[in-house]
């Protein structure tokens, strides 16, 4: 008995050692497997760099950002193989390796920004730097990292910097905009509206920001007016002509830039609601005028362009039926009105107007 289980215990010992011998073998053959492996992987040649660019530019104008940082690095890889400046061919012409390591540099550190990465952005947006501190793609980059840390004046300079390089940087302009708007600097976050506006005619899409600097710089210009509107419900004084002069300019410009940004980009949801809620300001004050002077017939049409914007506004619609039967005689477009209220939002009061109104209607019809 006592040798058999001395043999058993001598058998798990064995078994046991022969187990711990296979693992360390299998991870001695790994190791021996991946070194060769990767001594095996050599870096893309450098013929292949442009086209990696090429199809990184493709998918980061996509949004794909993942598959372009791919790309990006592939070529990078590719163009660790020139010790020298050469030039690389892309697009049918030639680039130098210099010019392509810092665009694949800016791009992946931008990406890395878009994915709030912000310490690793900053690291590669270093050595882009280091390829061409000055350019006006890596100060820019460089201000908005600053700015996204809440360095304000550093990313003031940074941006400065950029339009001192290229006063026509539409985006730079409205970057500095918004922090000029940001801390209150409302004429000059308007006169940098206005410049980046002004330098992005054809509206180009920037695939970094959700829609192109010159809808962006309206809305945010439009904002910039209103509040400018706001500051004058605390002046201390009474108006002035000059005054009502400035008021009416503001609304006016601030609704007209508006409108211009829903034309050209409509599918904008924040240029849509700014627009609608200004509009009602228009028209509340229009219908609060003095008796004599009510302008019932201008609020209506407001009203009415609120309701083409979004058809579903019953506030709008329920203006509209009141002007119409309590200040325009209209018992039957305001019936109209309130029908469209109830099929959005069918309520019991809304109801009780639908009947009164269709009881009106039909007497008005009786008696004519």
């Amino acid at each position: 008995m006592s040798f058999n289980v001395k043999s058993l215990f001598s058998l798990r010992s064995w078994l046991l050692y022969a187990e711990v011998l296979a693992v360390i073998g299998f991870v001695v053959i790994a190791a021996l497997y991946i070194r060769r492996g990767s001594a095996d992987l050599e870096p893309p040649p450098l013929s292949q760099a442009g086209t990696f660019i090429e199809k990184a530019d493709a998918l980061f104008e996509k949004q794909d950002l993942v598959d372009a940082a791919l790309f990006y690095w592939q070529a990078l890889q590719a163009l660790q193989t020139s010790g020298e400046d050469q030039n690389v061919p892309i697009n049918g012409t030639s680039l130098s390796s210099a010019d392509m390591r810092l665009h694949a540099n800016l791009r992946i550190a931008e990406i890395y920004s878009h994915s709030s990465w912000l310490k690793d952005a900053k690291a590669r947006l270093e050595h882009a730097a280091r390829i061409q501190p000055e350019d006006t793609g890596v100060r820019l980059l460089r201000g908005k990292l600053f700015r996204d840390e809440g360095l304000l004046s550093e990313a003031t300079t940074e941006f400065l910097a950029v339009l001192k390089e290229d006063p026509h940087h539409a985006e730079a302009h409205y970057l500095l905009g918004v922090l000029y708007q940001g801390t209150r600097q409302l004429k000059s976050a308007a006169e940098s509206y206005n410049k980046a506006i002004e330098n992005d005619p054809e509206l180009r899409e920037i695939p970094s920001e959700k829609a192109p600097i010159g809808i962006l710089a309206r809305l945010q210009l439009s904002r910039t007016y209103a509040k400018m509107l706001l500051d004058y419900q605390f002046l201390d004084r009474e108006f002035t002509d000059e005054d009502m002069a400035e008021v009416t300019r503001l609304e006016s410009e601030a609704i007209r830039l508006l409108e211009a940004a829903h034309e050209k980009y409509p599918e904008m949801n924040e240029v849509v609601d700014d627009l609608i809620r200004l509009l009602f300001v228009r028209a509340t004050a229009q219908e609060r005028e003095d008796f004599e002077t009510r302008q019932y017939a201008d609020a209506l049409q407001v009203y009415e362009r609120i309701v083409e914007l979004d058809p579903q506004e019953v506030r709008a619609l329920e203006r509209m039926g009141e002007i119409y039967a309590s200040f325009l005689g209209d018992k039957a477009a305001a019936l109209e009105m309130y029908r469209k209220v109830y099929e959005i939002e069918p309520h019991p009061t809304v109801l009780a107007n639908v009947k009164s109104l269709e009881e009106d209607v039909a007497a008005e019809m009786e008696s004519e």
